[in-house]
């Protein structure tokens, strides 16, 4: 007996793809491919209701009393010659961040640079494909949260658990995300969910409580790959394509 593949089940999950009738007869027969599908449809259905932790409001001030013992004296000499390469390297990064929202929220009399062929090709026609492009945005947000909670640990006694337990439930939706994505043509996003996962499972394999050096070559390989801002660039992208394909539909 044949069976089906994940990323036939689903977009049939999303109600894309063909041959709908024949892969629910299939399920109907095929003890294992139905197994299958209901542990696709956990996953996806539990994305909406994931447990990374909002930030109080106490965060930023909680952080502040963490770190600032440990500044430096600001001295009188001119700021650059004080900085390391890797600061110059997490400079430019905010430099480039900076650079690219002031195009968004003040933008020029330049043409602006159009979405992904990809991303743009039948979305505002499909109401599964925007549900799919919509869960996939909300995904990428959830990675940046951890990612950022992962990169902001300061303490010399780090413990990564609940990092790394995050990590770890994000990078089963990703493989599911990052197959539908595949077989529906949208390789700009498959690709960066490739990307992601591959640093994700750096985390969840890496040591639950790394020594400072380990640590920190995580966040030079995350930066050297400038992945948050991949992933901010690509949420922002997904969910504009989302406001853009709606009002379109209005004078239909």
């Amino acid at each position: 007996m044949t069976h089906y593949e994940d990323g036939d089940l689903i977009l049939y999950y999303y109600g894309e793809g063909r041959g709908r009738a024949a892969i629910e007869r299939h399920m109907q027969i095929c003890d294992r491919c139905a197994e299958e599908y209901r542990s696709i449809v956990a996953v996806l259905q539990s994305v909406r209701t994931g447990n990374v932790p909002e930030r109080g409001i106490t965060y930023g001030t909680e952080v502040w009393q963490r770190i600032s013992g440990r500044l430096p004296e600001p001295e009188t000499r001119g700021w650059w010659t004080g900085l390391k390469v890797p600061a110059l390297a997490t400079a430019a990064v905010l430099l480039a961040a900076v650079a690219f929202l002031t195009g968004r929220l003040w933008p020029t009399t330049t043409r602006p640079v159009p979405l992904p062929a990809s991303i743009q090709s039948g979305v505002s026609a499909d109401p599964g494909a925007r549900a799919r492009l919509a869960v996939i945005a909300d995904h990428l947000e959830r990675s940046e949260r951890v990612l950022l909670d992962f990169l902001n640990e300061q303490d010399q006694s780090i413990d990564l658990s609940d990092q790394q337990a995050w990590a770890a439930d994000l990078v089963d939706s990703n493989r599911l995300y990052r197959e539908a994505a595949a077989a529906a043509g949208d390789q700009v996003v498959a690709n960066l969910l490739d990307e992601l996962e591959r640093h994700l499972l750096e985390i969840v394999h890496g040591p639950a409580k790394p020594t400072p050096a380990e640590i920190e070559d995580v966040r030079v390989r995350l930066s050297g790959a400038a992945l948050l801002f991949k992933v901010r660039v690509l949420a922002e992208e997904l969910g504009e394509r989302e406001t853009v394909s709606l009002p379109s539909q209005k004078g239909i």
